[in-house]
């Protein structure tokens, strides 16, 4: 499975209220997004019991910025990893 082909749905809770954060390769075409469409619906069923609707629960959809991992740092020690 090429990395570059995965989407990821992450739930983001913030001080307001939990949002879907769905991420896709960049390049993805929407036709291939919407395809995304019966996962979501089973996450938010789950998460709010109702499998029609996204019960108030924002999704929000953006390509995967390019970026490299340069340096990990171990907070604990302040040393590269």
């Amino acid at each position: 499975m090429s990395k570059d082909k995965i989407a990821e749905i992450q739930l983001v809770r913030d001080s307001t209220q939990p949002f879907l954060k769905v991420t896709v390769p960049k390049g993805t075409k929407l036709s291939d997004t919407l395809k995304l469409q019966p996962q979501l619906s089973d996450i938010l069923g789950k998460l709010k019991g109702c499998l029609p609707c996204n019960s108030g629960v924002p999704i929000w959809f953006h390509e995967r910025e390019e970026i490299e991992n340069l340096v990990k740092i171990d907070l604990g020690t302040m040393k590269r990893i």
